[in-house]
């Protein structure tokens, strides 16, 4: 999501049923591209416009639910690889060893926030390394929780039994991988005052993530896309989040079900899914809408 707090949440050459590998991370050509994304859990409107440079992003942007335009997420690339994503005072910057993503820096203003080291095993994404910078340890920046869709901070709000803020120094995160989608995400944060471990469980569809390897500016998406929470770089989508959240003296879980319309393989509507004791059936609320140029 694009907002500075509260939000979760990723660029590479999506290809169905191709896994996340180093040499294709900085490259980001869908075979169908995503036109606009309309929110619907509270009336239908434009969330995102994205706009093409023939097979390149070339920008997002952010609208508010009155239809004015809220900021916009400019892409820039070097040799072919993306480099920069910029807006206002806000920027995150890509490195490479060659064509391997190494590194990625977020940074407001000139002062950097974070910084992400990625690690990889027979070609995929491993292990990511977050370092939070002495300046913004405080708090006042934006911190981890950009990792976690909304439903899943408020689930992890009302399970803070230790009132944290949320502060953390660094963090670290290691990945499981089933066939070409991630199947474990485990996570271990470093915070002021205990260590704070995740471990989240995937079940998948079959058909294709349209965001798979889609990286946002203030890398909610790094980890995981936000409608829902598939991880970046998995080529199918999540229709089932599991979630354990423990501390030194705490631990709590949780679960997160969705369900999709297709068009070609390619959610058009995402839904969240829930079942209802008083009918024992299951509904489903829609979360938001695909419009593709394709």
């Amino acid at each position: 999501m694009k907002k500075l707090v509260l939000s979760i949440m990723t660029m590479a050459m999506i290809v169905a049923f191709v896994s996340c590998e180093k040499e294709n991370l900085g490259v980001f050509n869908p075979k169908m591209k995503i036109y606009k994304v309309y929110n619907e859990t509270n009336g239908h409107y434009l969330q995102e416009k994205w706009l093409w440079n023939d097979k390149q992003l070339h920008k997002v942007e952010y609208y508010k639910k009155n239809g004015d335009l809220d900021q916009t997420y400019l892409y820039q690339y070097e040799n072919g690889l993306l480099s920069s994503i910029k807006t206002d005072n806000q920027h995150t910057d890509f490195e490479y060893d060659g064509k391997t993503l190494t590194t990625i820096k977020t940074y407001y203003g000139d002062q950097l926030v974070e910084t992400y080291s990625l690690s990889f095993e027979k070609q995929k994404l491993s292990h990511i390394s977050i370092q939070k910078s002495a300046k913004s340890a405080a708090g006042t920046i934006p911190d981890i929780l950009h990792l976690f869709a909304p439903e899943l901070v408020t689930y992890l709000s009302k399970s803070d039994a230790k009132s944290e803020r949320y502060d953390y120094s660094s963090a670290e995160i290691d990945f499981t991988w089933e066939k070409n989608n991630v199947k474990y995400m485990k996570m271990k944060i470093d915070r002021p005052d205990s260590v704070q471990n995740l471990t989240f469980t995937y079940v998948y569809d079959e058909n294709i993530n349209p965001k798979k390897n889609y990286f946002s500016l203030l890398l909610d998406h790094v980890l995981l896309n936000d409608e829902p929470q598939t991880f970046f770089c998995s080529a199918n989508n999540a229709i089932g989040v599991y979630v354990t959240d423990s501390y030194d003296i705490f631990s709590e879980s949780d679960s997160f079900t969705y369900a999709y319309d297709y068009y070609k393989k390619y959610p058009t509507k995402v839904y969240s899914t829930w079942f209802d004791d008083e009918t024992l059936t299951e509904k489903k609320d829609l979360l938001y809408s695909y419009e593709y140029l394709n």
